[in-house]
């Protein structure tokens, strides 16, 4: 568990988000050294993740999906308050194809070590219409 002051600061920057673009090096280096330090095993998928894996058809496995971690870019850093909790969740982006032309977008939760939800975007979606308005380059990443 974080200290408390920490968590108190972190409650400043509920609903923010960093898109991977702005984090520095050395934010990005932090954040893959706390997913790295999970174990596979540990990690486990929510109800959410495991009905839209169902919903949309995703042809991946936990272990695929997992994975993840190990062959993939930081897409987004943001902090969520979940049930009265505050919560730390970075999204990537698998270099990996599933359903032939897809890549699978995971949302790992920091705190509760936790894939909260996947999703596929086709291989060629570079986001060209992203609202960059919903990022925020000077959030503070908790490293």
């Amino acid at each position: 568990m974080k200290r408390k002051g920490v968590y108190n600061e972190m409650t400043k920057y509920v609903g923010k988000r960093k898109h991977g673009s702005q984090l520095t090096q050395y934010e990005k280096t932090k954040l893959w050294q706390r997913l790295y330090s999970v174990q596979e095993f540990e990690w486990q998928l929510s109800d959410h993740a495991l009905d839209r894996i169902r919903e949309k058809g995703i042809r991946a496995t936990k272990q695929d999906i997992i994975s993840t971690i190990y062959h993939s870019e930081i897409i987004e850093y943001k902090i969520d308050l979940v049930k009265g909790k505050v919560e730390e969740r970075v999204v990537l982006r698998s270099k990996a194809i599933v359903n032939e032309e897809y890549n699978l977008h995971v949302v790992f939760s920091l705190q509760d070590k936790i894939v909260v939800t996947v999703w596929m975007n086709h291989i060629n979606d570079r986001h060209a219409t992203l609202d960059w308005s919903i990022y925020d380059s000077n959030m503070k990443v908790f490293v």
